[in-house]
């Protein structure tokens, strides 16, 4: 299909506009422009798609997702790495990736109730629960067939996470709370900005929590629940924390 050159130029402004804020909505002015005419609807795909992105709408925004390989905006490691002090190696990354995944799997519980601005977790929730997952895991892991059965390298993942030190609940009431280097807190705090920066989550200083934001749950509803890496991982998170919650209240 062939475009205009002001088709070109209304999917173009978009793209890099969508570039800069990851998310527009369906009533910003420069979505509005490209979305009346279909061919610069179809020419903004286009120009995603040849720069390894594509565009989700959800029916009230826009979205654009970063294919993960073959994608100039795609970021690696060394990227991550240069842009956040705590990410030193790839265990590092892995942690994160899972400290997000224990936040998503919280969030992500049922669709009827999702409740924007009134689901949260705390900081000392999420080392709580991560804790607990490394717990478990290392227990099944004494043999490495639970990492390879999983694809995740327990082992690197949990010394990464008991070589750094833990925040007690009292310090989070009185406001010592650290996000500092060597810390549990530092970590997730690492892995709650890189959802902040896609606008999926609004970091509260105040009240030391993490509240997702209308984004993440169309994030999740239309592109995650559709990817069976997520949902055989949040399902693990869901099963092993609700089996560790089960054996401690039967130690009761």
């Amino acid at each position: 299909m062939s475009y205009s050159l002001e088709q070109l130029q209304q999917a173009s402004r978009l793209f890099f506009d969508l570039l800069r804020r990851k998310v527009i909505s369906l009533d910003d002015p420069a979505a509005v422009e490209c979305l009346q005419d279909a061919g610069a609807y179809d020419a903004l795909q286009y120009v995603a798609k040849e720069g390894g992105c594509r565009v989700m709408n959800s029916g009230q925004r826009l979205h654009l997702l970063v294919n993960p390989l073959g994608s100039v905006f795609a970021t690696n490691f060394t990227q991550l790495k240069n842009k956040y002090s705590r990410i030193e190696r790839k265990a590092h990354l892995h942690t994160i990736n899972i400290i997000i995944l224990v936040f998503l799997a919280e969030m992500d519980q049922d669709e009827t109730h999702f409740k924007p601005g009134q689901d949260s977790m705390s900081y000392i929730q999420i080392a709580d629960q991560v804790s607990s997952l490394f717990q478990v895991w290392m227990q099944m892991d004494e043999d490495g067939r639970f990492s390879k059965q999983w694809q995740l390298d327990i082992q690197a993942m949990n010394k990464v996470w008991t070589n750094l030190y833990m925040q007690t609940k009292s310090q989070e009431e009185s406001d010592l709370l650290s996000r500092g280097a060597g810390s549990r807190i530092g970590l997730i705090h690492e892995g709650m900005k890189i959802l902040e920066e896609e606008h999926l989550v609004f970091i509260s200083d105040n009240e030391k929590r993490i509240f997702p934001r209308d984004e993440l749950y169309e994030r999740m509803r239309y592109l995650y629940h559709d990817v069976d890496r997520y949902k055989e991982l949040k399902a693990l998170i869901g099963r092993t924390l609700a089996e560790k919650e089960g054996v401690i209240h039967a130690t009761d």
